[in-house]
C-alpha cells in the first residue's frame, strides 16, 4: 500500500510538472537521499527526490476508533507518512531548485486531498491521502538531516494522512529469499 501510494504520487507530480514547466521528462523520483553504504542515491541532477522519512500509527481523532473488526478478522492499521521533498539541483540551478520546491508546494495547496476519483494510479484499497506541511524547527530540521545523512537541499516536508492498512485486504505475496518460499500472509 505504502508504495503505490508514493507511485500515485510521483506520477500526478511529474503531470503537474509537464504542464506547467512544458518539460517532458520525469523530474520526480522515489528514492532514498543516501544509499546504506553513504554514497548518494540519485545520481541524476535536476531532480525533486521523494523519501519517506517516517511512518506513524495514526491514534487520534475519528481513525483511533474507526473500523469495526469483522468475525475472524484483524483492526485496520492507519498510518501517517512523512514525505521529504528534496530539490537535487546543480549547484549553479539553486533557483531552479527553488523554482521546483515551490512548485511542489503549489501542486499540494491546489491538490491537498488524494481520492480515487481524483488520482488514478491511487490503486485499490486507498481510500485517500490528505497532504499538510509538517513544520520543522531548526533545530529537528538539522537533526532530520542528520539522520538522513544527507547534505540540505531545499526541501519540504509533508505529512500525509492516513494510509490503511488492512490484513484483510492483501493478498498474499510469495517472496522468494536465497531461494526459500516465504509467505508472510499466513
Amino acid at each position: 500500500m505504502i508504495d503505490i501510494a508514493l507511485q500515485a504520487v510521483a506520477v500526478e507530480l511529474n503531470e503537474f510538472f509537464r504542464i506547467k514547466f512544458g518539460i517532458q521528462e520525469n523530474r520526480v523520483v522515489v528514492s532514498n537521499l543516501v544509499n546504506q553504504d553513504g554514497s548518494q542515491a540519485v545520481k541524476d541532477e535536476n531532480r525533486i527526490i521523494l523519501s519517506m522519512v517516517m511512518i506513524q500509527e495514526e491514534k487520534t481523532g475519528s481513525y483511533k476508533n474507526a473500523g469495526s473488526i469483522p468475525p475472524g478478522g484483524v483492526k485496520p492499521v492507519y498510518l501517517n507518512l512523512y514525505l521529504l521533498f528534496s530539490a537535487s539541483f546543480n549547484e549553479k540551478l539553486n533557483t531552479e531548485a527553488l523554482k521546483f520546491i515551490s512548485a511542489v508546494i503549489a501542486f499540494f495547496q491546489s491538490k491537498p486531498v488524494f481520492t480515487s476519483q481524483n488520482t488514478a494510479n491511487l490503486g485499490a484499497g486507498l481510500e485517500k491521502l490528505t497532504f499538510e506541511i509538517s513544520n520543522l524547527t531548526v533545530q529537528e530540521q538539522s537533526n532530520l538531516w542528520s539522520t538522513l545523512g544527507a547534505k540540505y537541499m531545499p526541501s519540504v516536508l509533508y505529512k500525509v494522512r492516513v494510509v490503511t492498512i488492512d490484513q484483510q485486504m492483501l493478498v498474499p505475496d510469495v517472496i522468494d529469499v536465497g531461494g526459500m518460499d516465504n509467505n508472510y500472509n499466513q
